[in-house]
């Protein structure tokens, strides 16, 4: 196993909520240790952090409820600061903070190797938040995602572009890396089958900090509609080469970055009718979860991040107290739950298929304006 360094593993005291990780007495029951392995540092660690406050609300909220069987959950968390460390992340949170479980991850580049190190020890690995169709498709046993998969987002965009911009050129703009790769993926393989291919398709490396060259190639195209797959760095970068080219198309957003506070704060009125296409940011059912998360952070959400893992972690750990806190029954029992949709305070249900998918999540189209995320109307 590779050398974990102690910030990839840290106690829960560190996030629990009402006063950090509770005091054991001789007599009370083994706590049931639950890691997180997500993004605290490097370039996802805003999205990383943002699910871990979900995480941690649902742990709160399970262990204010009696804990699991009696026992509180304590989390303890791996920083799968990039790709490269997921894996031995995952191997630490599982030998040396003895996880049964792991959530993850914050981003779909990090679940590929954190899931496969998971399913190496058969430890249950629940994907909470990363969409790319292909983590699934890899035949493993112990894992299950409740998120909604990057198909999903890709043909909400497409109806979104037909619903509102019928008869226009659109371009397609994507990051090459996990997430937006797979988002451009799908949304091709749609319009293939609808024969009606985009006007022009761009690819940029993930690491790209300059835009200006495809965005040019799109200008002049004369596209009028750009769906945007992109990683949270790039739509500040996609928009400087917007207003430094004097350009503003129609944009329909894909990706972590098109769904957070942070980004409307940072671009203002540029940002105002912007298309986001992700999972639901808090709707009205999920009020005191947001009142929750205000009292514990003294902010409001920032994305629906949290409130995704949120919705996940909590299900998760009320089907590991129904099981008694067997983890070896969870992934079993999670499988059996049927929870129609709109049920869940995201408006999800439960129901997963045989690749471990809960076909129950979905994505949906909001719009920025006045740098709040409204649905789209």
């Amino acid at each position: 196993m590779r050398n974990v360094s102690r910030r990839g593993v840290c106690a829960a005291g560190a996030v629990l909520l009402g006063g950090g990780a509770l005091a054991r007495s001789k007599a009370a029951p083994p706590a049931v240790v639950a890691g997180a392995l997500l993004p605290l540092s490097g370039a996802d660690a805003l999205t990383g952090d943002e699910c871990l406050r979900g995480i941690a609300l649902a742990v709160a909220a399970i262990n204010a409820g009696g804990g699991i069987g009696g026992a509180p959950v304590s989390l303890v968390i791996g920083d799968a600061f990039d790709q490269d460390h997921a894996e031995a992340a995952a191997q630490g949170l599982i030998a040396d903070s003895h996880a049964g479980l792991i959530l993850g991850s914050g981003a779909s580049a990090l679940s590929y190797p954190g899931s496969a190190a998971a399913e190496l020890a058969q430890v249950p690995y629940i994907e909470l938040n990363a969409p790319a169709d292909g983590i699934m498709a890899r035949g493993f046993h112990y894992l299950l995602r409740g998120c909604e998969t990057t198909t999903m987002i890709a043909t909400t965009a497409i109806a979104a572009i037909g619903a509102r911009f019928a008869g226009k050129k659109v371009g397609l703009l994507f990051n090459t890396g996990a997430t937006g790769g797979a988002v451009a993926a799908a949304a091709l393989a749609i319009w293939r089958q609808a024969k009606t291919p985009p006007l022009l398709v761009i690819g940029y490396p993930a690491d790209s900090a300059d835009l200006h060259g495809p965005v040019g190639r799109l200008m002049r195209a004369g596209v009028e509609v750009v769906l945007h797959a992109a990683d949270p760095a790039d739509v500040l970068v996609f928009f400087a080469a917007l207003q430094d080219l004097g350009w503003r198309p129609a944009l329909v957003g894909c990706g972590d970055g098109y769904g957070l506070r942070e980004t409307a704060y940072a671009l203002g009125a540029a940002f105002d009718g912007t298309i986001a296409v992700a999972a639901p940011f808090y709707p009205p059912r999920a009020l005191s979860i947001a009142e929750a998360y205000q009292a514990q952070y003294g902010m409001p959400p920032r994305s629906a991040a949290s409130l995704t893992a949120f919705v996940g972690a909590k299900l998760t750990l009320d089907i590991l107290n129904a099981v008694q806190g067997d983890t070896t029954k969870l992934l079993d029992a999670l499988r059996r739950t049927d929870i129609a949709t709109g049920t869940l305070a995201n408006g999800f249900g439960v129901a997963f298929d045989k690749t471990g998918q809960n076909t129950r999540s979905f994505a949906v189209a909001q719009q920025w304006r006045g740098q709040a995320l409204m649905p789209l109307v």
